[in-house]
């Protein structure tokens, strides 16, 4: 391999998770390729939340460090609000000592990544745009990009290209059977020296009609998200602002509320489509997908870095196995591997984040979530270790998914059942099958899972 367009990896990509399995990549010395369109830090309202899980992750991957230097806030669980109502989770222990999560600018930790794998001289980073995927004999062989201020193309060879262009990614379509789903929109803005009723916690406003996050990202900086269900996008006008300032503030906490208020008026909006993406690659040789170009789910629960993070891990350590990147073989191997074991760590918080959705839509589940979190014990440290991805048991999440429904029942049905509750009783366990069902289907699921499934389904 002396030509200097020939890598062992090219990546498409330098966020999050194309820099990331750059850096993992670059410092156990494989020779790597990256193609990121700007190298410009870009303001976005995304990937500003890892969960505890994430960063074990990436400490697993020996790269923790790259959260240093950001001003990122430690995150040490979650506050839940709902009507006048509020209580809080902290996050679990983990082998023995409290994992924090973060809160951070997400353009700032790209850059730091960047950063790094400018500086490692095994990894090359070419300012530029992808134009296709090369192909020999239909094995993907690399690929054609123009450089910035070129205009003539330019190729890279390499034993695998892995596509991690982003949620509007130039190849899923190539290399993906995934149909993408947009689930609802989040307008974003933040709140400058907003005062938290639980510092260094996570918000979440069970709302009407649909609920906000809020957790700060730097010393003096609060996110706050809003949903807005369906699939149009808020545009700014007289009416948006109405909106925001008649229907969502009087929901949120008083102490939220002045910077609440001052950031409507300043009218720095933000709109990120929410997406449902399943992991439905192609097994097209030659290339390989992660990060949001490959899976992506709604992003209520802040797991989308976190799942980066453990796919990083899973196809680094595979790729780092071999021994000669001009054979074909281990390569195709080891893409293949990655595909078949990712589920296993990603279902949960694949799962969750749609499933927490569809709850928060329905009236009745809404409400017993809230109470069944509320009520303490196990029914909180449970589900906000699944939450925080430091527990990835499926069976877990999908027993306390039904717990909540038949907690729910409960409440329906005191102080003595009638027709009308047994009704309404039925129509919520009904609910909560079609919003889990979907969304287990999609992460490979086991003989008895799909069975209990598919009788729920005749029941239902």
């Amino acid at each position: 391999m002396n030509d200097i367009n020939q890598f062992d990896v090219c990546i498409i990509g330098a966020g999050v998770a194309g820099g990331v399995l750059a850096a993992y990549l670059g410092k156990h010395g494989l020779r790597v390729a990256v193609v990121e369109k700007s190298l410009a830090e870009q303001e976005r309202m995304i990937g500003e939340l890892l969960q505890p899980g994430g960063v074990i992750k990436l400490h697993e991957l020996g790269l923790e460090h790259l959260l240093d230097e950001l001003d990122a806030q430690q995150i040490e669980g979650y506050g839940l609000f709902m009507q006048g109502d509020n209580f809080k989770i902290t996050y679990p222990v983990y082998k023995g000592k409290t994992i924090t999560g973060k809160g951070l600018r997400n353009g700032k930790f790209v850059q730091r990544i960047r950063q790094q794998i400018l500086d490692m001289p095994g990894v090359t980073v070419i300012e530029g745009t992808v134009k296709e995927l090369q192909e020999s004999n239909r094995r993907v062989t690399g690929v054609k990009y123009l450089a910035k201020g070129s205009e003539e193309e330019q190729h890279i060879s390499a034993g695998l290209t892995v596509v991690c262009d982003g949620m509007f990614s130039a190849f899923r379509g190539q290399l993906s059977g995934a149909e993408k789903k947009v689930s609802s929109y989040f307008l974003g803005m933040i709140l400058k020296d907003c005062n938290l009723p639980y510092k260094n916690h996570g918000h979440v406003i069970v709302a009407k009609p649909s609920p906000c996050l809020i957790y700060p990202i730097s010393s003096s900086e609060t996110r706050i998200l809003i949903d807005f269900p369906g699939n149009e996008a808020p545009r700014k006008s007289v009416e948006l602002t109405t909106y925001l300032t008649e229907i969502i503030a009087p929901q949120l906490p008083l102490q939220i509320q002045p910077s609440f208020m001052i950031a409507i008026a300043e009218g720095k909006f933000k709109v990120m489509p929410n997406h449902l993406i399943p992991a439905k690659p192609f097994r097209k040789t030659g290339v390989a997908m992660i990060g949001d170009s490959l899976n992506m789910r709604h992003p209520l629960t802040g797991g989308g870095m976190t799942a980066a993070f453990s796919d990083i891990l899973n196809l680094g350590k595979r790729l780092l196995a071999i021994e000669n990147f001009a054979d074909t073989g281990p390569i195709d191997e080891a893409v293949q591997k990655f595909y078949a074991s990712r589920h296993k760590q990603n279902a949960t918080i694949n799962i969750l984040a749609d499933a927490l959705y569809g709850v928060m839509q329905n009236e009745d589940l809404k409400t017993a979530c809230y109470d069944y979190l509320k009520s303490g014990g196990k029914h909180a440290l449970e589900p906000i270790a699944i939450l925080s991805a430091i527990s990835r048991d499926e069976q877990l999440l999908l027993r306390h998914f039904f717990a909540v429904a038949f907690y729910g029942v409960g409440g329906i049905i005191k102080p003595f059942p009638t027709r009308t509750k047994v009704g309404r009783s039925y129509k919520m366990l009904k609910a909560a099958v079609d919003i889990v069902q979907p969304l287990v289907m999609n992460e490979h699921p086991g003989l008895f899972t799909r069975s209990v499934f598919r009788m729920a389904g005749v029941v239902f």
